[in-house]
């Protein structure tokens, strides 16, 4: 999720866990720590668009990193505050640091765990991708609670902070629960209107969709087409679905066996559509990420790579990828919140199809 929710998560979880051993300082270092996996971004920079693909939720996202970095964090604050403190240091605070940022550490990747995008929770034995698909990266709700959270305990003497402050968890991990109930919901609400349609083979996917959870994007897969369409689970209507037809996977085989191809698929969790138009030489191959979107048209997303193969699928050119459309990007933005809580099913549950 965004770097204000997972500093806010890390400062929650720190002032819970050693609060009422470190006092307001374990708050302010499990910000900072909460917030540090997402240095991964840097080390992309001289890479291309699929090596920040690659290094983005990784090592530093792993389940693995935490135990390993935090501890000699949690030793170097230890002997600068016995070098401001003159005398023996407490050796349980050097457990309370411990304890506090190994937590914060391991509070982000668990947050991102709860949205589409992947995490790679298991490097660096494993590079699979891990993704409840719950929450969006950004949920004012989420957000504001943590930061209420983490006030109120800054105005409470230092016994009643770390109450709050695992209250705050409790609350917000409730919220998190909610989200991923909403997913099933929405899923379920496909397959059963599908299933109305004839449509019985399909596999069903939902998402969340930015900045609340109610709204969701649906995508229906089938050995011939992939469906998207949306649906608020504040008051569902009948999805209106956008389609479109599943390229030949001989066609598409030299991009997906590309360095490229291989990290699109690997990056997107399996859920990639590709359309081909025919140009004066071959074709001009369009992979699109169908968890973000938009719009429903399957052929429009956040995450999308080209590529140019001649009439054999013969890969002709590197690829080139892209993120928003800007004015696709805008249109939802601005509507996304009527879309989600106005109790009216005459809104088009699908927008640009």
């Amino acid at each position: 999720m965004d770097p204000i929710s997972q500093a806010a998560l890390g400062a929650v979880v720190a002032q819970g866990v050693a609060q009422h051993k470190l006092g307001y300082r374990a708050a302010g270092i499990g910000a900072l720590v909460g917030a540090m996996p997402d240095i991964d971004v840097i080390w992309s920079f001289s890479g291309d668009y699929f090596d920040q693909l690659v290094a983005h939720r990784g090592i530093t996202h792993s389940l693995f990193f935490a135990p390993v970095i935090g501890p000699p964090i949690a030793w170097l604050i230890w002997r600068f505050e016995a070098r401001s403190s003159p005398g023996n240091p407490e050796r349980n605070r050097l457990r309370a640091w411990t304890a506090a940022i190994v937590a914060a550490i391991w509070s982000h990747p668990l947050l991102d765990l709860l949205t589409p995008y992947g995490t790679q929770l298991l490097l660096p034995f494993s590079n699979a991708r891990f993704a409840i698909n719950a929450m969006p990266i950004i949920d004012p709700v989420y957000t504001l609670t943590l930061l209420g959270g983490l006030l109120i305990a800054g105005w409470l003497h230092r016994s009643r902070a770390r109450a709050i402050a695992l209250f705050t968890l409790t609350i917000t991990s409730a919220y998190l629960g909610y989200g991923w109930l909403l997913n099933v919901q929405a899923e379920e609400f496909a397959v059963d209107q599908l299933a109305r349609e004839g449509v019985h083979d399909a596999q069903i996917s939902a998402f969340p969709t930015i900045l609340q959870v109610h709204y969701r994007r649906v995508v229906a897969r089938t050995t011939q087409e992939d469906r998207v369409g949306f649906v608020s689970m504040w008051d569902p209507c009948e999805i209106t679905w956008s389609r479109a037809p599943r390229a030949d996977s001989a066609l598409t085989k030299p991009f997906t066996e590309s360095r490229e191809g291989d990290i699109f698929e690997w990056f997107a969790m399996g859920w990639l559509h590709y359309d081909l138009t025919p140009t004066s030489t071959g074709f001009r191959l369009l992979a699109t990420d169908l968890r973000y979107g938009a719009t429903s048209t399957p052929r429009e997303s956040v995450f999308t790579s080209s590529a140019l193969l001649d009439r054999g699928g013969r890969l002709m050119a590197s690829s080139i990828a892209g993120r928003f459309r800007p004015n696709a990007n805008s249109e939802t933005l601005s509507g996304i919140y009527t879309l989600a809580y106005e109790p009216n099913c005459a809104f088009d549950l699908a927008p640009g199809s």
